[in-house]
């Protein structure tokens, strides 16, 4: 009850800061579009006569290395539109062959040029469409939410739409005619005005520029910094098709352990229904995720699970209104890689087949967004689990100037009888809400959580309750985050690393700019990670003490070197390599010290690499560890990747001490801008599995792929590698708009 009256008051004096923290208005920076009637031809030229008159806007600004010096290369952008569609012209200064290209796939990857606008089509700061590409005429295409305020994670790159782009390559620059249809994406009805921001990637010059300037304690992308983008005369209604992708399947497969051959034809597909102006119906029947990616295998030491990430493109979209519940490192609320995803009776993870779901998704208003998802799951009958129906509601409503509440409700629910299972598994529901709490200024972030679950069986119901505050500016770093998690919080949906805890993670670090020609800057300071077990006399389980320090060079590689004194309290016997079944780790506590030693060379290069050593204590031996990620490319065909890791465990007698590997080379050919081919092998001595996946795809229409795609696991016996299983499918998926 005490914790609840400190959440309670907490609350009070955020919400005090948000409605009185006022900053100086900054002068508003508007562009003008004209309406054309001419036909523009997408052709990389801006030979028409109404781009004459065209509003040019330049004079970028510096995002990285510095915010307060112009562009080295400057970038021109100017817009014209008709009444259905929106028309960009860009040109990009720079000597001809100086772009960096790493790849023809569409979005390009993180180490290749780029040019990208953002379009808040809603003027709500929230949420924003982007489209872009490079000199060579890639597409890029990505959704923001969130405001776009952190990098990597605000931000959706699976996300495409149908658009046009041509470039031209000159010697002292590039340029790019971009034509987007207004049916690929939502807008207010009778739109007068847009916000945008233009920002460029230029890495043989180590630059990220915007139009508009952004802070650089600030994400370039941040739409708090976009301005106004006005028409010439309002908009029409926004007009967008029915999209229907229907899919076709061919899968031979052999299961060695079990001498069983198989041969199979799916078949069904996805569809998006649009509703009004800002809401979304999507649907899926009979979904295959055939072509993704296979996990990356991991060498978990730890005593707690790890959550892989989702690469199901259904659940990708939109998934910024499902996502970042709660406490997302100890205990996701709801995490979507749990539905359909589940064990086999020996443990093994498995895909059990999705019938059919439904997504309601986006804007009610400019101040409220809503999302329902509905996911009914078939029966296993092999492995005795039972057809479920899954049900997420979430909204998600911005108070004040940049904060919001957003509730979740989470119902996992048994839709037949079960023999082997209790009563207690007819249900499992969760309900709560996050208030995420932002300063006008962007400086002061932070949020309040309170999640309660419930099952027909009382000692599964549980609350998980917390408090995060960030304070970032240029020179100062600050997090603190507090959280309680009772014993019986159960989410069947969600991902729960431990619960019956409570948790205080703090970090600072103080950020120095010295006067260098090679030093971009230097942070240091302390984390403190601490947790403790109220229910079990507030025992001491973690305690991390960890100091930092780190140099940021200008050609954008980076040092990171971290002290670690780290105590473990083991409440149950551990053995974490398999190796020492019949002698474990006994319960106890442990105190260690580590030194960590981490390295990124530059991405200039056509060869880079990251690496890691680890050197310390380990309950009650010693672990060395050493992990590398080599990447090396050839111009644009070819992307080539090695991930190697080792793990040495020295224990002491009767114990046995270990040596653990994984390694994992991928190979990615991209022919063309719509031929592509991967390979990826993996294989560990900690699982003692070899893991092939080779995918080759063909995009053959606009958004319209066919793929092949082989895969093979062998499990390494006695000095020999024996099949397990094998499957190849081809896979057709076209794209039509009704």
């Amino acid at each position: 009850m005490r914790y609840l009256i400190f959440i309670d008051r907490i609350f009070l004096v955020i919400i005090f800061i948000n409605v009185n923290l006022i900053i100086a208005q900054k002068e508003i920076d508007s562009t003008y579009i004209k309406l054309t009637s001419q036909k523009i031809i997408i052709d990389g030229i801006d030979n028409e006569k109404d781009w004459e008159i065209a509003e040019i806007k330049t004079n970028f600004w510096q995002w990285f290395p510095t915010d307060s010096l112009k562009a080295s290369n400057q970038t021109e952008i100017k817009f014209l539109y008709d009444l259905n569609n929106l028309y960009a012209f860009i040109k990009c200064y720079e000597k001809k062959d100086e772009s960096i290209i790493s790849s023809l796939r569409r979005d390009m990857g993180r180490f290749s040029d780029f040019f990208l606008f953002t379009l808040d089509t809603f003027n709500d700061l929230t949420n924003a469409y982007a489209f872009g590409g490079n000199s060579v005429g890639v597409k890029k295409d990505e959704l923001f939410f969130n405001g776009g305020r952190t990098l990597g994670e605000d931000s959706n790159w699976d996300w495409d739409a149908k658009f046009d782009l041509e470039t031209q390559i000159y010697e002292t620059y590039y340029t790019a005619e971009i034509r987007i249809p207004f049916s690929s994406i939502r807008f207010a009805n009778n739109s007068k005005s847009w916000r945008y921001n233009v920002s460029r990637r230029n890495i043989l010059y180590n630059e990220i520029s915007t139009l508009f300037r952004v802070p650089q304690e600030q994400s370039f992308i941040n739409l708090s910094y976009t301005e106004p983008l006005v028409f010439e005369k309002p908009l029409g209604k926004s007009k967008t098709p029915i999209t229907i992708i229907p899919y076709i399947n061919l899968l031979k497969s052999k299961s060695f352990d079990v001498n069983e051959k198989s041969n199979n034809l799916e078949y069904g597909g996805d569809g998006r229904i649009f509703i009004g102006t800002g809401l979304n119906l999507d649907f899926t029947v009979n979904p295959d995720f055939s072509q993704i990616e296979v996990d990356d295998q991991i060498i978990n030491l730890t005593r707690f699970a790890v959550a892989l990430p989702e690469k199901r493109q259904f659940f990708i979209q939109n998934n910024d209104l499902f996502s970042g519940f709660g406490d997302v490192y100890e205990n996701q609320p709801f995490f979507t890689r749990r539905i359909g995803v589940t064990k086999d009776l020996t443990g093994n993870t498995i895909q059990n087949k999705i019938h059919t779901g439904i997504r309601l998704s986006g804007k009610v208003n400019n101040r409220l967004r809503i999302g329902l998802l509905n996911m009914q799951t078939a029966r296993d009958r092999v492995n005795y689990i039972p057809s479920n129906n899954n049900t997420v509601l979430s909204f998600q409503q911005n108070v004040f100037s940049k904060s919001n509440f957003k509730f979740l409700f989470v119902n996992r629910q048994k839709t037949e009888k079960n023999e082997i299972d209790s009563a207690e598994e007819k249900y499992n529901r969760l309900l709560g809400f996050d208030y995420n709490f932002i300063s006008k200024n962007e400086k002061i972030r932070g949020k309040v959580f309170f999640y309660n679950t419930f099952s027909p069986s009382k000692d599964k119901e549980g609350l998980s309750t917390g408090l995060r505050f960030n304070y970032n500016d240029r020179r100062n770093r600050f997090r603190t985050v507090f959280t309680r998690t009772t014993p019986n919080f159960t989410s069947d949906l969600g991902f729960s690393r431990r619960t019956g805890f409570k948790k205080n993670y703090t970090i600072y670090n103080r950020v120095f700019f010295p006067e260098s020609k090679s030093i971009q800057n230097i942070q240091f300071g302390p984390e403190v990670y601490y947790i403790d077990k109220p229910g079990n006399n507030n025992l001491i389980t973690d305690l991390r003490l960890k100091g930092n320090l780190s140099f940021n060079f200008k050609n954008l590689s980076g040092i990171d070197i971290s002290f670690i004194n780290n105590y473990i309290y083991l409440e149950n016997n551990f053995d974490p390599t398999g190796a020492n079944l019949d002698t474990p780790i006994i319960k106890g506590g442990y105190e260690t010290r580590q030194i960590e030693i981490e390295y990124g060379s530059t991405n200039i290069k056509k060869f880079r690499f990251n690496s890691n050593i680890n050197v310390g204590g380990y309950f009650n031996g010693n672990r060395y560890s050493v992990s590398n990620n080599f990447n090396f490319r050839i111009d644009k065909l070819m992307q080539a990747s090695l991930k190697f890791s080792y793990d040495k465990i020295d224990l002491p007698s009767p114990q046995n001490s270990v040596n653990l590997f994984l390694v994992s080379p991928k190979v990615d050919f991209t022919f063309s801008k719509n031929i592509f081919w991967a390979t990826f092998i993996q294989y560990s001595n900690f699982s003692n599995s070899l893991g092939i996946n080779s995918r080759f795809q063909w995009r053959f229409a606009p958004l319209s792929d066919l793929f092949l795609v082989y895969t093979d696991n062998s499990n390494y016996i006695e000095n020999d590698f024996i099949p397990n299983f094998r499957t190849i499918n081809l896979k057709i998926t076209y794209w039509i708009n009704i």
